[in-house]
């Protein structure tokens, strides 16, 4: 099973990548789901939990420091 900070540490890293980086992760975690996986039930409620909250706002802020790190880094070339 996974911890959270290894969840947190793999969301964080999927922000780094382009999209078709994250499609591929996609279908191999999809492929070791299917090979290795348990087959537990999807919660499919819209609600939020406090925790999901928390994780999206961590992730949220993870994704808006990257991107303002790569804009700094193109600003600077430009100069």
């Amino acid at each position: 099973m996974m911890t959270r900070t290894q969840a947190r540490e793999i969301l964080q890293a999927l922000f780094t990548l382009p999209p078709e980086k994250v499609a591929e992760v996609y279908d191999f975690i999809t492929f070791l789901q299917e090979r290795y996986g348990q087959r537990t039930a999807v919660d499919v409620s819209d609600a939020w939990s406090e925790e999901d909250l928390h994780d999206l706002m961590q992730a949220s802020l993870a994704h808006a420091r990257h991107a303002d790190m790569l804009e700094e880094r193109c600003a600077r070339r430009l100069h």
